[in-house]
């Protein structure tokens, strides 16, 4: 089959390792950047998707000028928009009338003003959500979900010395913000967490995101509420146990069908106090993570979730 991934080309991301796992299961497979004269990715995203302050130039974006272009000369026979917040309303429209358009929208439902009046262009969507609900209510017509998952060709296991009681990787907002504060020591690696009384650190990707999971007895996965409320399992849980790297987790309640030994907590006490006792039980600690990393490689690999797309189509 010919794939067309249209999203965000940058190493280690989402469309980085499917693009990679659906080449392994045999499929030809092309990506385009839908970020393509976009100096910054991140802002533009951050911006579009919680304000209509693009709304009146998104037609103007290198993507939907020479997408449909593009298309046509490679001619795939599935064409499947990662996020696809860069894309036009009219790009959409006109590719839904003669190509098969598929969504893989990890995020959730968060961000309404930017799905609604859009997924019922999509022949299906792809979620980490459990709680497909939403999408339904907002026009998708079909709506798979697929959990997140590891490469063991990178998401891995290392004999290093162990720097950091506690870590988190991720970006800062308020929700995070208020847990960390409320831990006392724990070390932050991300965006936007300097000058709130934390021991920050620049974001870690790559190599360093697998260096820094090993280096860590334990890591922290703070979903978001909304991912809570989706029952949606973010990418950060999945990377953590192909590392075979502790976690600590909010509780959801397909975390305990994906991964049963997995250690979740319902408030900011419980947490500091599961801390605590995983600090001074590193036996415990490392079976743990041992058992949920055996999982992982064996349900929740990269080819594993491309299957489940793939038989979906």
């Amino acid at each position: 089959m010919r794939i067309l991934i249209v999203g965000r080309e940058a190493p280690y991301n989402a469309e980085f390792f499917y693009k990679k796992a659906f080449s392994d299961l045999g499929n030809e497979v092309f990506l385009i950047n839908s970020y393509t004269g976009i100096s910054n990715p991140l802002l533009s995203r951050i911006i579009h998707t919680r304000t209509n302050f693009l709304k009146f130039t998104i037609n103007s974006l290198w993507i939907n000028k020479n997408l449909r272009a593009r298309i046509d000369k490679i001619d795939p026979d599935a064409i499947i928009f990662f996020k696809g917040d860069m894309i036009s309303t009219e790009v959409l429209s006109e590719l839904s009338n003669n190509r098969s358009i598929y969504l893989f929208y990890p995020d959730t439902y968060k961000f309404p003003a930017l799905l609604r009046g859009r997924l019922a262009y999509f022949t299906a969507i792809y979620t980490a959500s459990n709680n497909k609900g939403p999408y339904y209510d907002m026009g998708a017509r079909k709506v798979v979900t697929v959990p997140w998952a590891c490469d063991p060709d990178f998401h891995r296991k290392m004999e290093i010395e162990k720097k950091y009681n506690a870590s988190f990787i991720g970006t800062a907002y308020r929700e995070r913000r208020r847990i960390i504060r409320n831990l006392g020591e724990v070390e932050v690696f991300g965006d936007f967490w300097f000058g709130f009384g934390v021991h920050s650190h620049p974001p870690v990707y790559g190599e360093d995101f697998v260096k820094t999971v090993n280096e860590s007895r334990i890591n922290l996965n703070l979903q978001a509420s909304i991912s809570v409320q989706a029952d949606a399992p973010t990418m950060r849980t999945f990377e953590l146990a192909g590392c075979g790297g502790f976690q600590i987790s909010d509780a959801m309640h397909s975390l305990r069908r994906y991964f049963p030994d997995i250690v979740t907590f319902e408030n900011t006490g419980e947490l500091r106090d599961l801390i605590d006792y995983y600090l001074d039980n590193t036996y415990e600690r490392d079976r743990i993570a041992n058992r949920i990393r055996e999982k992982c490689l064996s349900n929740f690999k990269y080819s594993d979730s491309a299957s489940i797309i793939l038989n979906n189509m």
